[in-house]
């Protein structure tokens, strides 16, 4: 009964305040469970957050131009943190959610998207990919909705790899661990026998 309640109380009603907190919720419970991270995955985060910002400017030009608009440094930053965040989850996932080559599809094309959502200038590579469109047109509206985009994107894998990891940690009426890919290699091979593996 005490279990019934509080699974319960973790549904979101089916009111109209019930879906407007389910995002709010959804983000403090993600943060809860990023805080409870070991030391190992903090530092990989941020090691990943500094290289993906570094790659993103060095692809982009922001250091050289003088045109670089003001929100592209608020994107930049926001980006890399999700990006070292996802990160930070490949490293000490428990059984059920390890992370996948087929993972580091969602930060390569996140990153892809900060480059051409923070590019400045004429000569800049969005310019040339969007060689027909205005310049207010660039800065405007496809600019915009390219960090609209990425953010999303690498914000929804974060959710992703967080949710299977509760998966995976939670017991289930099956007795199923978690949501296993047998389609992707694992992005860190296991070797037969080692420590992790189950044993017979």
């Amino acid at each position: 009964m005490d279990a019934d309640s509080r699974i319960e109380q973790e549904i979101p009603g089916d009111d109209h305040s019930g879906r407007v907190h389910t995002p709010l919720w959804s983000m403090s419970r993600d943060w809860g469970q990023i805080r409870r991270w070991q030391s190992s995955r903090v530092a990989v985060a941020a090691v990943a957050a500094a290289a993906a910002a570094a790659v993103v400017v060095a692809a982009n030009g922001m250091m050289t131009q003088t045109a670089a608009i003001w929100w592209s440094f608020v994107v930049l930053a926001a980006g890399s943190l999700l990006t070292g965040l996802v990160a930070g989850s490949y490293i000490g996932a428990p059984i059920g959610a390890e992370a996948t080559l087929c993972d580091l599809r969602w930060p390569v094309l996140g990153l892809t998207g900060l480059v051409l959502a923070t590019s400045p200038g004429q000569g800049s590579l969005a310019a040339h990919l969007f060689a027909g469109a205005t310049p207010a047109v660039l800065a405007g509206v496809i600019q915009p909705a390219f960090a609209l985009l990425s953010v999303a994107l690498l914000r929804w894998e974060l959710r992703e790899r967080l949710e299977l990891e509760r998966k995976a940690v939670s017991a289930s009426p099956d007795g199923d661990s978690g949501d296993v890919c047998t389609t992707c290699r694992p992005l860190f091979p296991t070797r037969p026998g080692s420590a992790g593996s189950p044993s017979a």
